[in-house]
């Protein structure tokens, strides 16, 4: 999976030849479709640990804060918790692109990068 993460990087990151892509790798339930745009995440400033977010869908899920684009990993980030074993919750995971990087003041998790106006470009399970 590293490996191809690494690939979709250099291929998406440059597809311009200027870097205008900003990248990253998504957990989720939801099943998506390559191509698929992806709505914007909400964020839980007031949690003390940040695996705590409230249940998709709920009353509390959609009075969260509401990010600018979609919350996924930073490449670098998720290869490094890759390499050490680090275990992830969604049933599907998506390396996701998208025009701008955004949010960048609002005390993001570690490795969290936002990406605004979002779409699936690789789906690996």
């Amino acid at each position: 999976m590293i490996d191809k993460i690494r690939e979709l990087e250099k291929e998406f990151c440059w597809i311009n030849g200027d870097g205008s892509y900003i990248v990253g790798v998504r957990f989720e339930s939801k099943n998506r479709e390559i191509g698929e745009e992806i709505e914007n995440s909400r964020h839980n400033l007031d949690r003390e640990d940040e695996r705590e977010m409230p249940e998709y869908g709920t009353e509390e899920y959609e009075e969260a804060f509401e990010l600018d684009g979609a919350s996924a990993y930073e490449i670098d980030a998720i290869v490094e918790m890759l390499e050490n074993g680090v275990q992830f919750d969604g049933e599907h995971c998506y390396f996701i692109i998208g025009t701008n990087e955004t949010n960048l003041d609002d005390a993001l998790d570690y490795g969290e990068v936002v990406v605004e106006n979002a779409k699936v470009a690789y789906k690996f399970y």
